[in-house]
């Protein structure tokens, strides 16, 4: 009765029924107009108008895909539906907030010595390309002077996270896609309350989807009485709305910029198991000390200036301290802002790099043409190819498009496996023990195209080894998954897969 009243209840619900009703309200206005008015004529011009111009721009071919169908199989309504859901153009405040944002990420001369120091310290060629393409997109270098830590689960994590907390003298900068409440959030929130009381500045940025069932509605002005600086990131507007597509992907924590953590975990109890909801949760979250710390904070400023309409002196965040090295270390945020998919681009770097091995992580695997052939490209060329996702689903439909990709990849040579303890949402790539990539993007195009996201590059670093007895562990625990499977299910539900699929770059 609890989880019906919830239901009922939330804002995520209403949302979308209030989405639902005026959409429903366009489509019969637009047949209305059309063919009780008879102006179909100019809802067809506009569908080959649409056409024409997604066929000139510079998009992922899948997403024009989407859309030429849509405008051809619905030639009344294609039109239409792009110019409310596809044109991805932005209002006039936004492209000031986006010029703001491309103006903060300037190349920092202290950190053109620190990429320079890098590339001398880098002995194979694939690792040279990718860290140097990072730094020219995102004037984010690679680093030396830092030690990292890897944590293979949310319990291990969130001990050493509380210890880290207590000890912050001057900042503590929060960025996570969910906070949700329950015992991990009451005692990460108990510790800031104490902060905040002892002058630290706390500062919290959370995104308003992501945490929309998690959270009250204005959650952010209850925090604001704590006295903590609170932002919910593009709040959720009942109505439709392309922008509802942005969000705040990232997972940052930075205490005192000498301390950082990134990876897959939020914020909730799902995360720690502390609720079990698809079963066991495995996620995986990176400890950082030292020099690149200063990134994670940078991309923290930079989101919050975007916000809160601020100007800082980013060089006063730098860590005053530099660790032991222990290889090099990259951190680099993506937008959907950036003119190119930087996220799926560093992945591709990974695989092309590959000699010997790549294996994969990710909770939901809808590769676009791009990524799938490098992928069946790579495992052709003998290259051991290995991907794993979950047995157990929390996005029923997203995990049958999942599962709708095996097969090709699988006739290639790919070895897919499923998590069979519950959801792994690790998202990880690691490639012949000198290379890997942890961080927040998924295999699919929302976190190529349409998230915030951001990952870490390690280079010749020993959380390399950390990061591949932790595969090895999620093998033993998976189950390998077989050509012919997708042949045994029934024909609807193979419909719906292939239906989904199609579709699923504009969803």
């Amino acid at each position: 009765m609890r989880k019906l009243f919830k239901l009922i209840t939330s804002r995520l619900l209403w949302s979308a029924i209030l989405i639902v009703f005026e959409f429903a309200m366009m489509v019969y206005l637009v047949f209305w107009a059309a063919y009780a008015r008879g102006y179909y004529v100019y809802f067809y011009v506009l569908s080959a108008a649409v056409t024409l111009f997604v066929l000139t721009r510079k998009e992922n071919p899948s997403y024009k895909v989407v859309w030429i169908a849509l405008a051809s199989i619905f030639p009344t309504l294609g039109g239409v539906l792009y110019l409310v859901f596809g044109n991805k153009k932005i209002g006039q405040r936004a492209q000031k907030r986006l010029r703001d944002y491309k103006n903060s990420h300037l190349i920092l001369e202290k950190d053109t010595q620190e990429m320079e120091e890098a590339r001398k310290m880098l002995t194979l060629d694939g690792d040279v390309r990718l860290s140097s393409y990072i730094y020219n997109m995102t004037g984010l270098p690679a680093y030396d002077g830092t030690a990292a830590e890897y944590f293979p689960n949310g319990e291990d994590f969130f001990m050493d996270l509380y210890d880290e907390l207590e000890k912050a003298e001057r900042y503590i900068f929060i960025e996570y896609f969910i906070i949700g409440l329950g015992e991990v959030w009451s005692k990460t929130l108990e510790i800031l309350k104490r902060k905040v009381a002892e002058g630290v500045d706390v500062r919290l940025i959370y995104d308003d989807l992501g945490s929309i069932n998690a959270v009250p509605l204005y959650y952010e002005r209850q925090l604001r009485e704590y006295g903590i600086k609170a932002v919910a990131f593009n709040p959720v507007k009942m109505h439709m709305n392309p922008r509802l597509n942005f969000r705040d992907h990232r997972k940052i924590m930075s205490i005192d910029g000498e301390i950082c953590y990134t990876g897959g975990l939020n914020l909730a109890d799902e995360y720690a198991n502390r609720e079990i909801r698809f079963g066991y949760w495995k996620d995986n979250a990176i400890k950082l000390r030292g020099k690149a710390c200063f990134s994670l904070t940078r991309l923290f400023l930079e989101t919050w200036c975007s916000l809160d309409k601020c100007k800082v002196e980013l060089e006063a965040y730098r860590p005053k301290r530099s660790a032991k090295s222990d290889g090099l270390v990259q951190v680099f945020g993506t937008s959907p802002f950036f003119p190119e998919p930087m996220g799926e681009n560093a992945y591709l770097h990974i695989i092309n790099s590959a000699r010997r091995y790549v294996w994969i992580t990710t909770p939901y695997l809808i590769p676009d043409d791009k990524l799938s052939d490098a992928l069946c490209m790579a495992s052709e060329s003998g290259i051991d190819v290995r991907i794993v996702t979950p047995n157990y689903p929390d996005k029923p439909q997203v995990h049958e498009v999942t599962r709708s990709n095996y097969e090709n990849l699988l006739q290639a040579g790919v070895k897919i496996y499923e998590f069979i303890p519950g959801f792994v949402h690790s998202k990880m790539f690691i490639s012949d023990d000198v290379r890997a990539i942890v961080g927040t993007t998924n295999l699919d195009y929302r976190s190529f195209f349409l998230h915030f996201e951001l990952s870490v590059a390690f280079y010749a670093s020993s959380v390399i080894a950390d990061v591949k007895s932790d595969f090895e562990k999620i093998f033993s625990l998976s189950k390998e998954m077989r050509k012919g499977d997708n042949e045994k299910i029934g024909i609807i539900r193979k419909a719906f897969r292939y239906f989904y699929k199609l579709f699923s770059p504009a969803l």
